[in-house]
């Protein structure tokens, strides 16, 4: 069965580099709001951006999605996905094309991420997040709950351990298996 893999984390987890490394690792499609927002000429969603935009945002992608689930291929889904509502979307997309759907939370703490934003406002290796639109973040970020197949990720372990622990391909069956702790 293939699977939607979708991330879900704050700001500053990490969510891109992983999922730019899932996708190196398991040669798979990958959508990621951030570049449908810059495609669309919206900017970046640390600036803000408005309710309705971003509900046409999610439109896309799920169209993308839907012809992507039509190719057969593992997909990673890079966002927040800071609501139940948003990723039980995503889940019904994937349960029309008879997807597997894991939640891949990056559990990084808040002393780490203050220190990546910190580091980032010096270097400017990425795009920054207005401190307005993290705090409305934090405030309403809705933690995955254990009845959404969550794969969890910590900063304890490197990313290529992860994967080795999470995205196995069993070479002989072709079959994909995934331990989550």
């Amino acid at each position: 069965m293939k699977t939607l893999y979708l991330l879900c984390g704050l700001a500053f987890s990490g969510k891109s580099t992983l999922a730019k490394a899932i996708v190196n690792y398991l040669n798979c499609a990958s959508v990621s709001l951030d570049d449908i927002n810059k495609e669309r000429g919206l900017g970046f969603g640390g600036d803000g951006i408005s309710v309705e935009e971003w509900e046409n945002t999610h439109q896309f992608a799920i169209g993308i999605l839907d012809n992507l689930m039509q190719l057969e291929e593992d997909i990673v889904l890079d966002d927040t996905n800071c609501f139940r509502w948003l990723r039980d979307r995503f889940r019904e997309v994937a349960k029309r094309h008879n997807y597997e759907t894991r939640v891949i939370y990056l559990d990084v703490s808040l002393e780490e991420i203050y220190i990546r934003m910190q580091m980032n406002e010096q270097t400017k290796k990425r795009q920054g997040i207005k401190k307005e639109i993290f705090a409305e973040l934090m405030q309403n970020f809705q933690l995955p709950e254990v009845d959404e197949n969550i794969l969890l990720f910590q900063n304890e372990c490197t990313i290529k351990d992860w994967l080795e622990l999470n995205c196995i391909i069993e070479q002989n069956s072709g079959v994909r298996s995934q331990n989550s702790e």
